[in-house]
């Protein structure tokens, strides 16, 4: 029996997504204040590293077709989050970024 079952995954993963979630609503707040600009691009991309090394640390042996599809979601999500970091960065950010959110299929 494997180390992390595909239900262990499953739930990690969507804690992954949550977290991702929490700093694009944490962006949405930090507009226009420099002093959170800084504390939420350190939070995000220590947010993005997280969840890239929980979908590394699956196992193939729990890599089911619910489990790769929620990675697969997670990814495009995360994908889509360092975008808008490199924007928020930048100072880039406009309303056209709120529009396009990824979330599981």
């Amino acid at each position: 029996m494997p180390d992390m079952t595909p239900g262990l995954a499953l739930r990690q993963l969507q804690n992954a997504q949550a977290s991702l979630k929490k700093v694009r609503q944490a962006m949405r707040l930090a507009k226009g204040d420099p002093d959170a600009r800084a504390r939420v691009l350190a939070a995000g991309w220590r947010t993005l590293a997280l969840a890239h090394a929980q979908m590394a640390a699956i196992p193939f042996e729990s890599a089911t077709e619910p489990v790769m599809t929620r990675q697969l979601a997670l990814q495009r999500y995360s994908t889509s989050l360092l975008v808008r970091l490199r924007r928020f960065a930048r100072n880039e950010v406009d309303a056209a970024d709120e529009d396009d959110d990824f979330d599981e299929e």
